[in-house]
């Protein structure tokens, strides 16, 4: 049972290792191609987005493989996009790697340039629980059930 809780201030923010799929590095290895190191990512929550996305800049350090096409929707367009499969880990939690997720590959606005993507319900949905509490301004994410009385370790 893995977990992230942490604080909020003023957006909902997931640090995390984008790098390529375990199965990726080893196909790079045995053709002699060099493999990128993993890359620290800040990530927004973002429970309105469909699919999570990264930003051009870290997939093309990682050199990720192409996972296929998909149109996405933003407040100011619709667009098509590609798709490319990385492995997100969590180092700074015991939330468990996310091994193969096709992230699409979108700019940030302006205004969130500081951050490298955002998770979106794709990967959301992989997870037990997430619970943001916004008098207390807390997070909490699940990714499996505690049991009969788990509940009593998060109190």
């Amino acid at each position: 049972m893995g977990s992230f809780r942490a604080t909020v201030q003023d957006r909902l923010i997931l640090p995390a290792t984008a790098r390529l799929t375990r199965e990726d590095e080893e196909v790079f290895r045995a053709l002699g191609r060099p493999v990128a190191a993993p890359v620290a990512v800040r990530l927004v929550l973002d429970t309105g987005s469909k699919r999570s996305a990264i930003v051009p800049s870290i997939l093309d350090h990682l050199n990720a493989p192409a996972a296929g096409r998909a149109n996405v929707e933003t407040l100011v367009a619709s667009a098509a996009t590609e798709l490319f499969w990385v492995c997100l880990q969590f180092p700074s939690c015991s939330l468990a790697a996310v091994p193969l997720v096709a992230v699409a590959r979108l700019p940030m606005p302006a205004s969130l340039r500081e951050y490298h993507g955002v998770v979106g319900r794709d990967l959301l949905s992989r997870w037990e629980s997430f619970l943001y509490e916004g008098r207390r301004g807390r997070l909490t994410i699940r990714d499996a059930r505690l049991g009969l009385f788990g509940w009593l370790k998060w109190r």
